[in-house]
């Protein structure tokens, strides 16, 4: 072959390579700027944005692959693509099975407190809506429930007429939205159904408020709220518990600000100690600031913005000295009250059963809502507002109500 030939054959093979690397590069560098701009109109306009934004890198990556040269770097960009899509089925998860909060188109339905930190306006009328996680293609329209909360003039939920002339006693009830009724119609919380059960025999008193836990029951009692509030001598007292009053009473919950602060003695008693403070957003602990509005929309990010701190032995004994201290409060008010704990279960949490022991250890006289409610260990369906939101039902709160008045009813 001439020399000519050759150099001409080198050239045009010079050429190929060059092209083909090009193309290699260039492939790679439209697959990157599409993912970029898909990213940017996915956090636009999806619903669940980051779902959709992490299936759109592990498919970039994929891509990718094809334009990579040696098995390691195909291995690489293959792993990292199933990380993608691991954490776009948990962006999944989360997205339909997230806790949601109540609106109320009305105006706001939670107001500052001095002594309680927060609590409901007073002789109002409040109407709350709330709807399931939108999950991936946004459907408001899967309303939970929408119905209408009535506050008395003292800041309570309302509770039925009684007859004054025919009274055979005063109840009262403490704890959080299980207690004040979230989701459910005024005559269908349970303070509400002990009074008209009994046909106005007893007279009920609901001191429960959303996200309260015995800290407030205490300072409900200690600073004299109850007893300018009940004008007659009650006879029996209930607070129903949840797990999650623990965390709230150690200040380990991200939105217990202002909440009354109690703290252990030496002796196991307690004290107030001035309120509680809200914890830092994560992102300011860790010094991000920009793109914040961004990352809330990951259904994973606000997780982990609003995590429950771990609980240890000593926030359960500073759980159970300020219901004890509630109990003898009570106990020094009102000679001869009873005292009684309804516990709720959480499914798999070894706290309730803490709880549960602990109580009876205590002396305390305790009501299993699993005991009370037929099949609830097998099917709890029935008596929960739904899959989303497992506040209890008017049927739960109605089959509660006739066990309370079967230990109390002369």
């Amino acid at each position: 072959m001439p020399v000519t030939d050759k150099i001409e054959s080198r050239i045009m093979i010079g050429e190929r390579e060059t092209n083909r690397g090009a193309l290699q590069f260039l492939f790679p560098l439209v697959i990157f700027c599409c993912a970029v701009a898909a990213t940017i109109l996915i956090l636009k306009f999806a619903p669940a944005p980051f779902f959709w934004v992490w299936l759109t890198w592990a498919a970039a990556l994929w891509a990718g692959m094809f334009f990579l040269r040696g098995s390691w770097p195909r291995a690489i960009l293959f792993n990292f693509g199933i990380v993608l899509c691991f954490l776009a089925g948990v962006e999944a998860y989360l997205s339909t099975n997230e806790y949601t909060t109540p609106i109320f188109p009305d105006g706001d339905f939670y107001v500052h407190d001095d002594l309680l930190g927060w609590a409901p306006p007073k002789a109002i009328e409040a109407h709350a809506i709330k709807f399931a996680p939108a999950g991936l293609l946004n459907r408001p329209s899967r309303l939970l429930f929408d119905t209408r909360y009535t506050i008395d003039p003292n800041g309570l939920r309302i509770a039925p007429p009684y007859r004054s002339d025919d009274l055979a006693g005063t109840v009262l009830f403490f704890g959080c939205s299980f207690t004040f009724g979230e989701g459910l119609k005024d005559d269908e919380t349970l303070p509400y159904q002990v009074g008209a059960q009994s046909e106005g025999r007893y007279r009920t008193f609901n001191f429960a408020f959303e996200g309260y836990s015995p800290a407030q029951m205490l300072a409900e009692i200690e600073h004299g709220m109850v007893r300018r509030v009940v004008d007659s001598s009650p006879r029996y007292a209930y607070y129903v518990a949840i797990p999650g009053h623990v965390w709230r009473v150690a200040g380990l919950v991200s939105w217990g600000g202002h909440a009354p602060r109690y703290v252990l003695n030496a002796d196991g008693t307690v004290h107030q100690d001035g309120y509680l403070q809200d914890r830092k957003p994560l992102h300011e602990r860790l010094g991000i600031h920009r793109g914040v509005r961004q990352l809330k929309k990951s259904a994973i990010w606000r997780m982990l913005e609003s995590p429950d701190s771990p609980i240890t032995d000593e926030d359960l004994r500073l759980y159970f000295a300020v219901v004890r201290r509630s109990q003898e409060l009570l106990n020094t008010q009102y000679p001869g009250i009873q005292f009684r704990v309804i516990l709720w279960p959480v499914r798999n949490d070894p706290t309730y059963e803490k709880l549960r022991d602990g109580f009876v250890r205590m002396g305390i006289p305790l009501d299993l809502v699993e005991d009370i409610l037929p099949g609830f260990r097998t099917d709890r369906s029935g008596f929960i507002l739904s899959p989303a939101d497992h506040h209890p039902s008017a049927a739960a709160n109605r089959l509660i109500a006739q066990h309370v008045l079967s230990e109390i009813a002369p």
